[in-house]
């Protein structure tokens, strides 16, 4: 068979070659559909072509399918390490803001336990209370008799300060001194007669009133003081002479206490003035921690540096405090309390205290409650001393009689 019948008989078979056959070796396929013939395989050039085309196809799906699985290896491996760093980045930024708030939390801790209030120089200033309540104790005993306290009205400077007269001189004058403090009820007694030639325009009955030892002498419907001027402190003390002080007998001359009976009189006048000193210590002790009390000055001084104290200061401080630089016992304690407890300021104060500062303003509230629960304390001591001598005074009026009259049945006594 000739090679031009070989190619054409092989056009007319070709159709039936099945197309796995294509990918195998020609010479492998002509074998299998003509056995006769597989020792001269022949090759078409156009089959050649196909089998290089689908070869070249393969290599590059391969190569392409290689490059796309090594794309996707490195996507991932790059999504991977950005991963990774993002993930190192968010805990380094975890921790160091772990650190900043763990520094500004001891910087916090640090601040609240050694941090210096700005009320601190207030608070220094109530520490010092103690100076101030032993300069009043101190200016109580010169409020006695002849206690040398300074008295700018003349007439009550003599009925303090001079040696007791007779009861109807003592009489004639409180009247005298009663003229420059006639009030609307004397005036419609007796108004423009010696006794009462006009209604005092400043301090009307300040010489028998109670509220003159309160709250201060002034008009009508005043506001209370809690720092006395020197008038007010005179009419207050002339107050303590008319009702506490006033004469019960006159003293004697030097030359009458020598005699019997002028030592019996000097040891009576003794014993009642000792029952008088108690009687007038209340009302002494009030004037006392209501005269301006030089102690306060330094303190208020330093507490005015504070804001908060400042403020409360401008608000409820007398006009003798602000003019003089300093206050009364009595102004001082209601300052003290005040600044705290009735001043907006301090609640600004208070709002920014935390930790330590806090708790240290709480045991300040505790010792201020402690210290005036021991002034109430003095003032019931006091009381009940007073008390006693009251309950002295009774018993002597009741048993007096009763031992004298049975003395006087002890045999041997009799007649005596």
């Amino acid at each position: 068979m000739s090679p031009s019948r070989f190619k054409q008989k092989e056009k007319i078979v070709k159709p039936v070659i099945p197309f796995r056959c294509k990918v195998l070796a020609f010479a492998a396929c002509a074998a299998v559909i003509h056995p006769a013939h597989a020792a001269w395989p022949v090759f078409d050039s156009a089959v050649l072509a196909a089998v290089n085309t689908v070869n070249a196809s393969v290599v590059a799906l391969n190569t392409s399918v290689t490059r796309m699985l090594f794309d996707i290896g490195t996507a991932i491996n790059q999504n991977g390490q950005k991963t990774v760093s993002t993930i190192e980045a968010a805990s380094k930024a975890q921790r160091d803001f772990d650190t900043v708030q763990e520094t500004n939390r001891r910087l916090e801790d640090a601040r609240q336990r050694y941090d210096i209030p700005s009320s601190i120089c207030a608070e220094s200033g109530a520490g010092s209370a103690t100076e101030v309540i032993k300069a009043a104790t101190s200016a109580r005993a010169g409020l006695r008799p002849g206690g040398g306290a300074a008295i700018s009205n003349a007439a009550i400077a003599a009925a303090i300060n001079k040696p007791p007269v007779t009861q109807e001189a003592d009489a004639a004058r409180s009247t005298h001194i009663h003229t420059k403090y006639c009030d609307a009820d004397d005036y419609a007694a007796y108004g423009g007669t010696k006794a009462c030639p006009a209604i005092s325009p400043n301090m009307p009955g300040a010489d028998k009133r109670f509220d003159t030892i309160l709250h201060g002498a002034g008009p009508d419907a005043k506001l209370p003081d809690l720092t006395f001027s020197q008038e007010q402190s005179d009419v207050a003390r002339m107050y303590i002479q008319n009702s506490v002080r006033r004469s019960v007998g006159q003293q004697l001359r030097k030359s009458e206490t020598d005699t019997p009976a002028g030592t019996q009189y000097v040891g009576l006048m003794n014993q009642y003035n000792a029952i008088i000193s108690a009687a007038a210590e209340p009302q002494e002790q009030r004037i006392a921690e209501s005269l301006p009390n030089p102690a306060t000055k330094p303190l208020l001084a330093e507490a005015l540096t504070t804001p908060s104290a400042n403020a409360y200061y401008k608000l409820i401080a007398s006009p003798r405090a602000k003019a003089a630089g300093m206050m009364s016992l009595r102004e001082f304690e209601a300052f003290e309390v005040g600044r705290r407890y009735a001043n907006t300021e301090y609640q600004a104060d208070l709002q920014a205290m935390s930790g330590d500062n806090l708790l240290r303003e709480l045991i300040r509230v505790a010792s201020l409650n402690n210290w005036l629960a021991m002034s109430l304390k003095n003032e019931i001591q006091k009381g009940t001393m007073i008390g006693g001598l009251t309950l002295a005074s009774t018993a002597r009026r009741e048993f007096e009689p009763l031992l004298t009259q049975t003395y006087q049945s002890v045999p041997g006594k009799t007649g005596k």
